[in-house]
């Protein structure tokens, strides 16, 4: 079974509740170990894409300078890294858009581990979200008899 992190869309943008939630997979990220850039590109990390490019053009020069049989095994390193912590910059690229962490699930696939986190925790995420939806403004409690109370625990 693999195990998928859930993270729902920020506050301010729940157009659908019922389907906006996003499923990230903690495995290995293979295709990211054979196509580095199309990965990137197909999951939008535009940082590490750029960073990509630098440090394979890093490479490329350090192998035009110095020839040589161990720096071309260097060219290997950023899709070794892309293999291992893939999926990790996919999560810390929705925190940094504001998705907020939900939890986490288990599934043979992505289709059975949505439906085991929509079976489990769905109805009540609904509710919740439409809640918030509504009522995006904190409850503030004041006290009618003291304007100028300034204590902890208001009478």
């Amino acid at each position: 079974m693999t195990t998928y992190t859930v993270y729902l869309p920020p506050v301010d943008s729940l157009e659908n509740p019922e389907d906006s939630f996003v499923l990230v997979p903690d495995t290995k990220a293979t295709m990211a170990l054979f196509f580095p850039p199309f990965w990137l590109i197909w999951n939008k990390l535009w940082l590490p894409l750029m960073a990509y490019f630098v440090a394979i053009t890093a490479i490329i020069i350090l192998a035009f300078l110095n020839p040589g049989i161990a720096v071309s095994y260097l060219s290997i390193l950023p899709g070794l890294y892309l293999l291992l912590e893939g999926y990790q910059l996919v999560r810390k690229n929705l925190e940094d858009k504001g998705w907020r962490y939900a939890g986490i699930v288990e599934g043979e696939n992505r289709d059975e581990a949505e439906i085991r986190f929509l079976a489990n925790a769905g109805e009540g995420l609904i509710k919740s979200r439409q809640i918030i939806r509504n009522d995006n403004k904190p409850n503030v409690v004041s006290s009618g008899s003291n304007k100028n109370n300034m204590s902890l625990f208001p009478e």
